[in-house]
């Protein structure tokens, strides 16, 4: 059965380096490396790959990565909310949807940040009060030390649900996007 979904367009935006404009030139399609990501964070790329890595391994389940690809493209539905620094440009994109990942840039964040995405208010409160009564007082202690792998693993299984609400009736809320790569024939504008 064919998803309707799979020949849909969807326009997203992302703000990419000279270097990644001229590997588009040049090779006509952009993947990202790890290696990338270790010399732009050095010293604190393993605090980033965490959350990296976590993505890479259920986001390949629900768009298979192409040949060279290796960790996602990071992009938004909405222009507003894109981060432009000095060399780089803004890319309007047209890609299918079946090629996209879609989740909300606010639990993104938390992930980001190794914290625990709570289902919902009550569930929220629950995990405060139960750091609370274990002495813990900054929840990046979880990760940062050794002292909670039990509390590690409940904080790495929350994070499933950055993908509850993975679809296109949800582009009205806020939405982060990620591709495999992109390739030239998709810029629209830049």
């Amino acid at each position: 059965m064919v998803n309707q979904n799979d020949n849909k367009k969807i326009t997203l935006w992302t703000s990419q380096r000279k270097i990644v404009l001229d590997t588009l030139e040049k090779k006509g399609v952009y993947h990202v490396k790890r290696d990338f990501i270790v010399k732009k964070y050095g010293e604190v790329s393993n605090v980033f790959l965490e959350p990296y890595n976590w993505f890479v391994n259920k986001a390949e389940k629900m768009v298979p990565k192409p040949e060279g690809a290796e960790y996602p493209i990071w992009l938004f539905t909405d222009l507003k909310y894109i981060d432009h620094h000095g060399d780089s440009k803004i890319l309007k994109i047209s890609v299918d949807r079946n090629k996209v990942i879609l989740f909300d840039h606010l639990k993104w964040n938390r992930i980001l940040n190794l914290s625990y995405l709570a289902k919902d208010e009550r569930d929220a409160n629950e995990y405060e009060e139960m750091l609370e009564k274990q002495g813990i007082y900054d929840e990046t202690d979880i990760y940062m030390t050794s002292f909670y792998p039990h509390l590690k693993m409940k904080v790495k299984k929350s994070w499933d649900r950055l993908f509850d609400d993975n679809n296109d009736n949800n582009l009205l809320t806020t939405k982060q996007a990620a591709l495999w790569e992109i390739r030239k024939e998709w810029i629209v504008s830049s």
